[in-house]
Order: C-alpha cells, then structure tokens, then sequence
C-alpha cells in the first residue's frame, strides 16, 4: 500500500472542513489546509508529491470547477491525485458538476469513522483498498459485531466487509491463525461464519497506521447465498460512496 498519507482540505476555512480535517487527522494522515485554489497550488508544488488526495466542499466557490481539478491534478507528477467531495448531500445536478469535473469519491454528511477511514485510504491507495488481496469486493459497514472464541465472546465493530472476510475493529484481537465465529449483522441475515485470524493491528511499532486496531478474518467456505448476499450489499454500499 502506498505510503503517502497528506490529505489536502480546500476551503479550509469554514467550520464543517476544520471540524472534518480534525477527524481526518485524528486517524493519523497528515492534512493541509488551504482556503483557495491559489493556497492548494502552492502545497502541491512544494509537496513532492506526498499529497494523494485533495477533500474539497462541493459549492467550491470557482468558475470552472473541471479546470481547476485538472490543473492540480497537473502538479503531481508521477502519481494520481484523487478528489473528494464532502459535506452536505448536493443535489442530483451538483453531482453531476461533480463528476464532470473529476470529483469521484463522496464524503457526504453523516460520514462514520469506518468510512471515512476507508473513502481516504481509497483515495490514497487506490483499487486494493475495494478488492483487497483476494480479489473480493468490500466496502465498509460500521456494525457491532460478535465474534464467538470457543466458548468465550467478545464484541467487536466492523471496519469493512467482503464476500471473503471482514477487518473486525477491537482493542483485544485472537492471535493470528485462530479460529473463530464471526456473527454477521442481521441486515446480512446474521449468519454465523467460521473464520480464521490472518492479520491483527495492535498498538506497538508495527501498527499500520491506516487501519484501525483490530484483525482480519477470512471466511471459511461460507455458504454461497450468504457470499452472494455480501457481494450485493458491498455494490450498493460502494454505489452510495461514489459521487
């Protein structure tokens, strides 16, 4: 995964983009505030290209929002620079305006932290974070979920989902390896899916900073109606996350 983390904030100055760049740099990327696109011009030249993604109020006062995307998009060099639009749901043409112009991710109000989490490390790193290693499709969910350790309990929230498995947001992660119950939500039909832990994020010097502390799990041979089930929801979740 790409190890750029700058995230540039245009329109800075308002309360809604200072209130969502804090929460932004709170799940540790660096973000740069810039109220013009003259300020945001200036930061990608001197950025050496460690910015990836610029969040941006889509009622960005410009006359012509398509090229003013362009020409930022023109001060990166060797690497793609990726817009998100943030704030208050605009209207079916605005977001048209939107998507002619380049914007293709959504930070639309209310954002939970799962998926803005997962909308940046989108923008910064591209189609691994939707299909992951395995191919599948996952988007985020932000659920309460139980996962069952033998006869033990404990509950943990969803990160993001796929037909093949889930990164489960906890404190106390089961060692990589375990086997485990993983209870999907019930607007999944709630099914019980044996799993095994290949992956944990635990405070300490090899935490990933992208991710939220927890683990990854891999479904073992899920039934093919519930991975169908997943494979639909994580379209129309990926569908509402688009601009």
């Amino acid at each position: 995964m790409t190890t750029r983390r700058d995230v540039l904030v245009l329109g800075a100055e308002s309360p809604p983009m200072q209130r969502l760049s804090q929460r932004i740099a709170r799940l540790g990327y660096r973000t740069l505030p810039a109220k013009t696109p003259e300020q945001a011009h200036v930061l990608l030249r001197i950025s050496r290209s460690m910015i990836g993604a610029v969040v941006l109020p889509p009622e960005l006062p410009v006359l012509d929002l398509r090229r003013a995307l362009c020409f930022m998009s023109a001060l990166v060099f060797g690497s793609e620079l990726v817009f998100l639009a943030a704030g208050p749901p605009p209207a079916p043409e605005e977001r048209r305006r939107l998507r002619d112009a380049g914007v293709g991710l959504a930070l639309f109000d209310p954002v939970d932290e799962a998926t803005l989490r997962f909308q940046v490390n989108r923008a910064l790193a591209g189609s691994l974070v939707v299909r992951g290693r395995r191919g599948a499709l996952r988007a985020p969910g932000a659920w309460p979920v139980r996962v069952r350790v033998g006869s033990r309990c404990k509950e943990t929230s969803l990160y993001d989902l796929s037909s093949s498995g889930a990164w489960l947001v906890t404190e106390a992660p089961s060692p990589r390896s375990s086997r485990v119950q993983v209870e999907l939500p019930r607007e999944l039909g709630g099914a019980a899916l044996p799993a095994r832990v290949v992956r944990t994020n635990v405070p300490g010097n090899l935490r990933q900073w992208n991710l939220p502390l927890g683990m990854s799990v891999v479904f073992e041979d899920p039934p093919l109606e519930t991975e169908a089930a997943i494979h639909l929801w994580a379209e129309e979740r990926l569908r509402a996350l688009a601009v």
